[in-house]
């Protein structure tokens, strides 16, 4: 908001300067070229810049061959309007339509110069928009971080809550709370990897970045399908099964080794991978083999949940080891 209310100011006080009218249009103009992207700024401006060039020169050229006549602006807007949607450019169309009636208008009062004014005027807008642009880049990158501490918090926090639930002897339900819980980790996956897209595109600004844009949120994306499958299987396991104890400890040592690996600590995950592995648990004496099987399909999905985690590049290191364990011990203050 801040950018675009400077390149309004700017773009204002440079069409004065050159008494350009109407000297408002090229603040109009220039909220068009700060985009959320550097790399969608210049892509609009040389949309824009093209659009308004052929929208003042029909205006102008339709003006002087035949008036100003209001129905020669209707049909001289729809033709625009008309060619941009047979283009598909229909991002520039309101601009042109407003361009070509702007330069319609005023074709009497600027004595034919009309069409000059209108194109520099939308020269102007867009190019002090997109300078703004350009020289405070937009802060995507801070915003992807602050949703990647979000989410991985959620994650670690839900495998508490399953935790502290098998610890008091009761399985948790998916619906309604923890199915809450994990739609709103959806939000924040979803709201990031739309910035992620943001940020691949201005990357060429920094080629420098060795994180990959969206990476993390595909890997949480899958992660937080798991919980689900962890959570819909021990809806069917049996709380006096002395494997809940068993998956008790798996939880707590699977959030470890996330800590670790959020820490930016190397982690060796294959034996916890294989102590996970569904084929090698054995029956226990005196119980049925299928009330086993829930506690399985969990042990399964938690195997597939490690293995997410374990391929996080040891690059995102800004979550704090301090915050992470405070956040452990606040929430089974919590619970407790």
């Amino acid at each position: 908001m801040i950018k675009t209310v400077i390149s309004i100011a700017i773009s204002i006080s440079i069409a004065r300067m050159l008494h350009l009218e109407p000297d408002h249009f090229a603040g109009i103009i220039s909220m068009l070229a700060v985009q959320p992207s550097v790399y969608r700024s210049l892509k609009h401006t040389l949309s824009h810049l093209a659009s308004a060039l052929f929208a003042a020169l029909l205006g102008i050229g339709a003006a002087i061959v035949i008036g100003d006549y209001s129905i020669v602006i209707a049909a001289v807007a729809l033709l625009v309007m008309a060619i941009h949607v047979k283009l598909r450019r229909t991002e520039s169309l309101t601009l042109a339509v407003i361009v070509a009636v702007n330069t319609i208008g005023t074709s009497d009062e600027l004595h034919g110069n009309a069409a000059y004014h209108q194109l520099m005027l939308v020269v102007i807008g867009m190019l002090v928009g997109t300078a703004v642009n350009m020289i405070r880049k937009p802060v995507h990158r801070e915003r992807e971080e602050v949703l990647l501490v979000k989410a991985e918090s959620m994650l670690r926090t839900l495998l508490y809550y399953i935790q502290h639930d098998l610890m008091v002897g009761r399985m948790t339900p998916y619906k309604p709370q923890m199915r809450m819980q994990i739609e709103e980790v959806r939000s924040y996956i979803e709201t990031g990897k739309g910035i992620s897209v943001l940020i691949r595109e201005d990357r060429w600004m920094n080629r420098s970045d060795p994180i990959e844009p969206g990476e993390l949120f595909r890997t949480y994306e899958t992660m937080i399908e798991r919980v689900r499958d962890i959570v819909k299987a021990l809806e069917k396991a049996d709380p006096a099964s002395v494997e809940r104890q068993r998956f008790i400890r798996a939880i707590g040592l699977t959030v470890r080794l996330q800590e670790r690996v959020m820490q930016g600590r190397k982690i060796h995950t294959e034996l916890m991978l294989k102590a996970l592995r569904p084929e090698l648990l054995r029956a226990v004496p005196g119980e049925p083999p299928h009330l086993l099987f829930p506690y399985y399909q969990a042990y399964e999905a938690l195997s597939e949940y490690v293995e997410q985690f374990s391929g996080i590049n040891q690059t995102f290191l800004f979550i704090s080891s301090r915050s992470i364990v405070e956040g452990r011990e606040a929430f089974f203050r919590v619970a407790g």
